[in-house]
Order: structure tokens, then C-alpha cells, then sequence
């Protein structure tokens, strides 16, 4: 799985944890990562345009979102 630079830079100017998920997903090939409720609906509030870019790239490469 490769990051892209732009996306990665983006992540770490945010207020959020989203690069740490998607660094996650990348370093340890993960299928599917579990993310609580809480975090998704945190992550819609306050950095809606950066969820939508973690989500597609999930998506594109084939790593499911868990809600729990």
C-alpha cells in the first residue's frame, strides 16, 4: 500500500488522528480497521473534507471501515 504525499502532509496539518489510522492500516496491512462511533462522528464534525479523503482511500484500496 502506498500513501500519497499529499494526502499524508494533509492529514498531519489536521487537528485529527486520521494519519495515525492511515499509517496504521499501511504498516501493519490491515483488511479492515475498527474505529469507534465516537471517532467517525468527531471526524464528520469537525474535518469532514479529510474523512472523505481517508474513506476513499480506504476504499480504494480495499480496506473496510468497522464501526463499533
Amino acid at each position: 500500500m502506498i500513501i500519497p504525499d499529499d494526502l499524508l502532509n494533509d492529514l498531519r496539518s489536521s487537528r485529527t488522528d486520521l494519519a495515525r489510522v492511515v499509517e496504521a492500516v499501511v504498516r501493519d496491512g490491515l483488511p479492515y480497521i475498527v474505529i469507534p462511533v465516537q471517532a467517525v462522528q468527531s471526524w464528520e464534525r469537525r474535518e469532514p473534507n479529510h474523512w472523505a479523503n481517508v474513506v476513499a482511500w480506504l476504499a480504494a484500496q480495499n480496506v473496510a471501515v468497522v464501526q463499533v
